[in-house]
């Protein structure tokens, strides 16, 4: 189970940013996103359409739907990831997952699918992962993939932000690449509901600012902490 502390695009407060965090994330105006979730209130009706919101699981809810986006980041990104897919597949939705990070557990996915009644052969047949090992194979993912969407499918990027702290790329060309991402990233959410997932960055890692680039995505952000793990 983990614990969520989201905030609305309006929110006043700082926050350490997605990665190691990426740098803080300036926010401005508003207020605090702090409800809690009902097990059941997981979709967003619109008109003729079932889309997906976050797991019940986090202690913090906002609904997703085509036009708006999340961005969470920590140290549970992996159990997250799996629960998001496999809500999705409960309530038939596709999913497409995008694993810049390599996090993505299809064991994981199964085990959380069954506890919903869910077989793994139809979870996995609605979760459709690709991988990318760089900055440049990510960016050109992205932009590839509007034309192979079905609208109101949810959209799942693991790690976002990781690639583009590989230094045997230049800054100034993951800097570039990142502009076109968060361009790309912002146009894809128009149709289909966005989530984004970063795990924490190495301590290590040199702070490069690409969690502020990312933020204004996000309708809603925040951080999340493992409280107890799965079986």
């Amino acid at each position: 189970m983990s614990a969520v502390a989201l905030r609305s695009r309006r929110s006043r407060r700082d926050g350490p940013g997605p990665g190691q965090g990426g740098g803080r994330v300036p926010v401005s105006g508003g207020t605090e996103v702090t409800r809690k979730v009902q097990p059941g209130k997981l979709w967003a009706k619109e008109p003729g359409v079932v889309t997906p919101a976050l797991p019940s699981t986090l202690t913090a809810f906002v609904s997703l739907k085509p036009g708006r986006a999340a961005l969470l980041w920590g140290e549970s990104i992996r159990s997250l990831g799996a629960l998001a897919c496999a809500w999705a597949a409960a309530r038939g939705t596709r999913v497409l997952t995008v694993d810049a990070a390599n996090v993505f557990d299809p064991y994981r996915l199964v085990r959380e699918a069954r506890r919903l009644g869910v077989s793994p052969r139809e979870a996995l047949a609605r979760v459709q992962v690709a991988r990318t090992f760089t900055c440049h194979q990510l960016v050109r993912l992205m932009q590839e993939m509007p034309g192979k969407l079905r609208p109101g499918s949810l959209v799942l990027v693991l790690g976002p932000v990781s690639p583009f702290y590989d230094e045997q790329v230049p800054l100034a060309e993951r800097r570039r690449l990142f502009k076109e991402l968060t361009a790309t990233l912002e146009a894809l959410k128009m149709t289909n509901p966005l989530l984004l997932l970063q795990p924490r960055l190495p301590p290590e890692a040199p702070n490069r600012g690409f969690g502020r680039l990312l933020r204004p995505i996000a309708d809603v952000f925040g951080s999340c902490r493992e409280l107890a793990s799965g079986p």
